[in-house]
């Protein structure tokens, strides 16, 4: 069974120099912009860990190899670790939503309909994948490059086999701001949760909110395995031994699949539902009412009548803010889906302390952008890619989707009230929007399906070189 921390957890202090044994794209976002992330089922575990031996020295690397610049990092599945020996101890000690996996805990997470796991593609979230490699790299030839060093690497010592490859392009430049954004038009991203004792930039609003109104990162614990988190050390249950688990992850790879011409339609049909005028100024309106922000990335809580875009582009100013005074969602809807993924100061109807359901997210595009004004399919898949990046699945990631997400109790709203982008559309949805001529949208469409996800744990490089040595 899991258990909880016998070692103490380190602190913030200790995060700097451990930041070199941590996976990119945990605590430092890798900005190269062509991504490929590709699933592995393991037949042999010798042959897999001999090729895991061989792919190690490209682990956070960015040196150049035959002209190409990329990097690999890998995260493993339950039904992996085990393929690759580890102890039958060390298996056990895992917390359950990992050992069940993403499929087994579909109905914790609102996964049903059309986002059940029966529709997934490529075999996602079943028992023959067993790893995600996911490499980065800064063109689409040198993507199929380092595809075909890797690819090579394992055919050599055979024992690994691809199950699922998806790749993806980030559209939106570093910054969010001043680009074409994600596939609906909003900026993205905005906003990540600072981390104590790391080199990354803390900006206001970002963190937790202080009584006294100022703002601070979040402890390394909420993240990183082995370190002390809010609520101090020892608080999660956690893999054994300490070595296996310091440094590593929880890592939760989304698929989500973006209706944007259903988006579009709807924008004006309820722009002339809650303003009487489908113009551009009332469409861009129901988008930021339905996200909490404007497409700039502008906080609608800052600007509730008009896009501000200087707001948007300033990096103390567009997350500081607080919802306080907003209790009723007069200037941002309490269901939006920015206000529902982190409350901040709302008033909540169930207790419970926001800083202990943080994420990170490392969201990146798939598929070309539909069309400017097309308002009809043409077919193509096009989405986003989310990686989440947490401590404890069932507190953070599974606790958003099933609490925050999925109904609407815990701000006092209608029960039947789902986040409007991660909820199940069709007759019967709605969502609130106090202040507008009929302040009540009906019938969303599903915007965004899910297609398939994993649930990883990211080791350490230490824990991932004695993973491969079969240590634990």
């Amino acid at each position: 069974m899991p258990t909880l921390g016998s070692q103490p957890g380190l602190t913030s202090a200790d995060l700097k120099a451990n930041l070199h044994d941590i996976q990119d794209n945990v605590v430092t976002p890798i900005l190269l912009r062509y991504g490929r992330h590709i699933f592995l089922r393991f037949n042999d575990g010798a042959k897999s860990r001999a090729w895991l031996r061989n792919m190690f020295q490209r682990v956070n690397a960015r040196e150049k190899e035959h002209g190409t610049r990329f990097t690999v990092n890998i995260g493993f599945t339950h039904h992996g670790l085990k393929a690759l020996g580890l102890s039958e101890r060390a298996l056990g000690s895992f917390p359950e939503a990992f050992r069940v996996g993403m499929r087994g805990r579909a109905g914790a997470v609102g996964d049903f309909g059309p986002h059940a796991p029966e529709h997934w593609e490529g075999g996602l979230g079943g028992p023959d994948i067993h790893a995600m490699a996911w490499l980065r790299t800064d063109s689409d030839q040198g993507r199929e490059e380092a595809t075909n060093i890797l690819r090579e690497e394992f055919e050599a010592t055979g024992g690994v086999e691809i199950q699922f490859v998806q790749d993806t392009m980030a559209l939106a430049h570093e910054s969010g701001i001043g680009s074409e954004g994600e596939h609906f038009g909003f900026a993205d991203p905005i906003s990540q949760p600072p981390i104590e004792g790391a080199d990354t930039p803390s900006y206001p609003g970002d963190g937790v909110l202080e009584n006294d109104g100022t703002w601070r990162p979040l402890k390394p614990g909420e993240f990183l395995l082995g370190y002390e988190d809010e609520v101090g050390p020892g608080g999660t249950a956690m893999p054994e031994p300490f070595e296996l688990r310091l440094n590593g992850t929880y890592m939760v790879f989304r698929k989500l699949y973006q209706d944007v011409a259903a988006f579009r339609r709807y924008l004006a049909t309820a722009a002339r539902s809650l303003y009487g005028s489908d113009d551009q100024h009332h469409r861009d309106l129901v988008a930021a009412k339905l996200m909490g922000r404007w497409p700039s990335g502008c906080p609608i809580d800052l600007s509730p009548e008009k896009d501000d875009p200087a707001i948007a582009a300033d990096p103390d100013r567009r997350n500081d803010f607080t919802y306080a005074g907003d209790d009723q969602g007069l200037r941002c809807p309490l269901g939006s889906h920015l206000r529902r993924s982190n409350p901040r100061a709302t008033p909540l109807k169930r207790a419970t302390a926001v800083r202990r359901h943080r994420l990170v997210r490392r969201g990146v595009e798939y598929g070309p952008h539909l069309k400017d004004g097309a308002l009809e399919d043409d077919g193509v898949d096009r989405g986003l890619i989310n990686l989440f990046i947490q401590a404890d699945i069932e507190r953070q990631f599974e606790f958003v989707q099933a609490e925050w997400m999925s109904g609407g109790e815990f701000l006092g709203l209608d029960p039947a009230e789902q986040d409007p982008f991660n909820g199940v559309g069709g007759e019967g949805s709605q969502m609130s929007v106090p202040g507008a001529k009929r302040p009540f949208l009906f019938d969303l469409p599903t915007f965004v399906t899910v297609k398939g996800g994993e649930y990883l744990f990211v080791p350490g490089l230490k824990a991932l070189t004695d993973i491969i040595e079969q240590k634990f």
